[in-house]
């Protein structure tokens, strides 16, 4: 019998978290992706990227204003979907949702974080199945991007 896969921060081994520079991978990723945003129009940003490896298989994150910090597990699939789900937290910062509300993972952040997967080529059925663990407007996301493409061919 296996074993499910944990995710995020409840698949992390805190005493084996290893702060380290980081990859040369994911920073080309970065660097792409901003630019690839830049070149659609949109505000241009130079986030910093924090690094800390860890004995898990999947990663987690979190973006702070320019900053973006990943623990990363040991799948690189996993880790880049996590700079691009933070680069989309900055592109799309949280949006008042009522008086005393705020939402980090609002529809624009959703439609932000689809278009980054997909220009990066990310497995969408892996990006599905990740996101899930969000909320249901990262699926309506997801179809609303699909609806565009089907209607741009």
């Amino acid at each position: 019998m296996t074993e499910k896969k944990k995710s995020g921060i409840a698949g992390m081994v805190e005493k084996n978290v290893v702060k380290t520079d980081p990859p040369k991978w994911a920073i080309r990723l970065l660097n792409e992706a901003v630019d690839w945003w830049c070149s659609l129009g949109h505000e241009k940003y130079n986030p910093t990227l924090n690094w800390k490896v860890c004995n898990c298989s999947y990663s987690c994150g979190n973006a702070e204003y320019n900053d973006i910090f990943v623990h990363a597990g040991t799948d690189r699939l996993d880790a880049k979907y996590v700079v691009l789900h933070e680069l989309a937290h900055i592109f799309s910062p949280p949006r008042e949702v009522g008086k005393v509300n705020w939402s980090v993972h609002h529809d624009d952040f959703w439609d932000t974080a689809w278009m980054l997967f997909r220009w990066a080529k990310l497995p969408i059925k892996y990006c599905k199945q990740r996101t899930g663990e969000y909320r249901k407007g990262a699926i309506r996301a997801y179809e609303r991007g699909l609806r565009h493409e089907i209607n741009k061919s």
